[in-house]
Order: structure tokens, then C-alpha cells, then sequence
């Protein structure tokens, strides 16, 4: 794990990779499986700089696709103030099983420094439970 990395999380799914994809970029279907989020949804083509917002712990926020090798991986990075946050998700697989990567990174200003490893804490704890729920929700869906 990098200086940055809050937590990695891997989890074996079984369904085919390309449901895997289609499933995890589903932003209207993320409620289901992202822990706070009430709503997510986004204009246009899935690319590399498009905007998605959504709505967690009721606040309206954005977020945006930083990095994308479509089928394979997409980072999704948000920013609150100080804080910059990185969700990098990997699938790898064949035939009808999905290996599931989830590595979240955060990017924190020097004003916060010396609150790093709470924010790091917070993070793994809110969000590290994700791939399980996507697990229990890709193989349910119909």
C-alpha cells in the first residue's frame, strides 16, 4: 500500500467480468451497493473526465472519472476541502467470475496533516464494506 492508500480491498464476484463492468458503472443502480449514497447519476458516454453526481449523507456532491481503461479499471476521485480522495476500482477474470479490486487513496492538504491517519480510519470504515455489498448485489441481479 502507497503513503496515501486509506485501505485495499478485493473480493471474488461471481459473475462474468463484462457483467461486473456493466453492473459497477451503473451509476443509477450504485444505491444499492454504496454505502450513504441515496442517488448517482451522470450525462453522456462513460469517459475519462465526466462529472457524476450524487447524493450521500444528505449533501448533493460530484465526482469525476479520473482514470478509466474501460472493462478493466476506473478511479473515481472526489474532492471536500483539504481533502482529496481516489477510489480505484480493478476487475480481473474469465468465464463467469470477477476479481474485484477496490483501493481507496487520499490526498490531504498540510493544514490537516496530523489528521491523516483519522481521515485514512474514517474512510476504511465507511466505505471498505463496499465490495461485499457489490458482491451481494451482482449476484442478485437479475
Amino acid at each position: 500500500m502507497g503513503a496515501n492508500t486509506a485501505f485495499t480491498v478485493t473480493e471474488q464476484v461471481y459473475v462474468p467480468p463484462a457483467r461486473a463492468w456493466a453492473l459497477l458503472t451503473d451509476w443509477a443502480a450504485a444505491p444499492a451497493w454504496m454505502p450513504g449514497v441515496s442517488e448517482m447519476h451522470a450525462e453522456g458516454p462513460l469517459i475519462a473526465g465526466q462529472t457524476i453526481d450524487f447524493h450521500a449523507q444528505g449533501h448533493d456532491r460530484s465526482c469525476t472519472v479520473s482514470e478509466l481503461d474501460v472493462g478493466r479499471s476506473i478511479t473515481i476521485a472526489s474532492s471536500q476541502g483539504d481533502v482529496q480522495a481516489y477510489y480505484r476500482y480493478e476487475l480481473d477474470g474469465d468465464g463467469g467470475a470477477t476479481r474485484l479490486t477496490l483501493t481507496a487513496d487520499v490526498v490531504i492538504s498540510e493544514e490537516l496533516a496530523g489528521m491523516a491517519d483519522q481521515i485514512r480510519a474514517a474512510m476504511a470504515e465507511a466505505d471498505s464494506g463496499q465490495l461485499s455489498d457489490f458482491k451481494r448485489f451482482a449476484e442478485a441481479a437479475p
